[in-house]
């Protein structure tokens, strides 16, 4: 879902596979440009002496350049992992890892290829060369790694800036639900007081328990379906012991979406518009069914009444909480993969259709 969770820093592994392959790469390069630099010295190399110099610079390069990153990468796995490096630090871990590197990798090429090892190189003008062309991929190679890890750190800070703000602005929505359901139940306890006070008194349990089942989603970014369909269902109940007969409902959730996540409060304002709007207008009232089912990678929940309609009274009309602050609640939480629409039932009353993404 979607509320979007924490970004999750790479692993360890990843990590590894990555800088393994630009190492991989730059050692690629480092051995052509060895071999280019043998046929400008030595011009006369016939095609398979370039092939077969390819090959041992092949070698070389690669036993050199991962040698050296493994004494670069512990660290950086180890010490590192949590806190990023100083330039000193990783200065100095490079420049002491270019020398060793280089012997443990000259003496794995070594031993690949069948030939004789040298712990100490000799210093002539080819092996000053090879040195120097070592180091300097060796402090390319951290460069590039470095800059890279930069980059990552500063898009995982972007992405948990957006989660807050995400989360933040799904609070602010969902704030704004909880009253504005609170005052209208209580509005209606008021208006039976004084010409039925037992039947105010059940309504007010009613409304203790409806409001304890929504103090226990409140805090929670994301709910399954099956705690808001409870919720409905006491909605629902307190409001048919308002309305009496008037009002018939049914609540149909299959077992296999009960799971299913959605933003808190998502159902209540379509139920409440309904019984406020398309209901309890009308002197004999009327039914409201509210269902559940699955249609591909989608999850489609419908509250249907047979009320007055949307030409009669909008219940989204302009200036109230209902159909545009649910759709953004949406939004925040499933970006594009979620939707909300309300359309005319036949023969008559009103459909809102309420689209989830499918998460099994």
């Amino acid at each position: 879902m979607s509320l979007p969770g924490r970004p999750a820093t790479a692993s360890k592994r990843s990590v590894l596979l990555r800088d393994a392959a630009l190492v991989l790469v730059l050692n690629a390069v480092v051995a052509l440009v060895m071999v280019l630099l043998s046929m400008v010295l030595v011009p006369k190399l016939s095609s398979a002496q370039v092939l077969h110099t390819l090959m041992i610079d092949m070698v070389f390069s690669q036993a050199i350049g991962f040698s050296i990153l493994s004494l670069v990468e512990w660290p950086r796995l180890t010490w590192w992992w949590q806190r990023r490096p100083s330039l000193l630090g990783l200065g100095l871990v490079t420049a002491a890892s270019v020398p060793i590197g280089y012997s443990v990798g000259c003496g794995i090429a070594s031993a690949l290829l069948s030939m004789p090892y040298r712990p100490v190189p000799s210093l002539d003008p080819a092996m000053s060369t090879v040195l120097l062309v070592t180091a300097v991929a060796a402090f390319v190679a951290v460069h590039l790694i470095t800059q890279r890890d930069r980059v990552a750190a500063a898009q995982l800070r972007a992405e948990n800036a957006d989660v807050r703000a995400s989360s933040a602005r799904l609070q602010l929505l969902q704030q704004q639900i909880e009253p504005h359901m609170l005052f209208n139940t209580l509005a209606n306890v008021h208006a039976l007081i004084d010409t039925d006070p037992g039947r105010a008194q059940r309504l007010l349990e009613a409304l203790s328990e409806l409001l304890h089942a929504s103090m226990q989603m409140s805090e929670q970014p994301l709910v399954p379906l099956q705690q808001e369909f409870a919720l409905l269902r006491h909605y629902l109940q307190l409001m048919a012991m308002r309305m009496g007969p008037r009002l018939t409902f049914s609540l149909t959730l299959p077992p296999e979406l009960e799971g299913v996540q959605l933003p808190p409060l998502s159902l209540q304002p379509l139920v409440e518009n309904a019984v406020k709007h398309g209901l309890d207008p009308q002197v004999s009232g009327g039914s409201i069914h509210v269902t559940a089912r699955r249609s591909g990678d989608r999850v489609i929940v419908d509250v249907v009444d047979d009320g007055q309609g949307l030409q009669v009274d909008d219940p989204f009309a302009s200036g109230r909480i209902g159909l545009g602050n649910i759709r953004k609640r949406l939004a925040c939480a499933f970006g594009d993969q979620a939707d909300l629409q309300l359309a005319d039932n036949v023969p008559n009353g009103v459909r809102a259709t309420l689209t989830l993404p499918w998460s099994p």
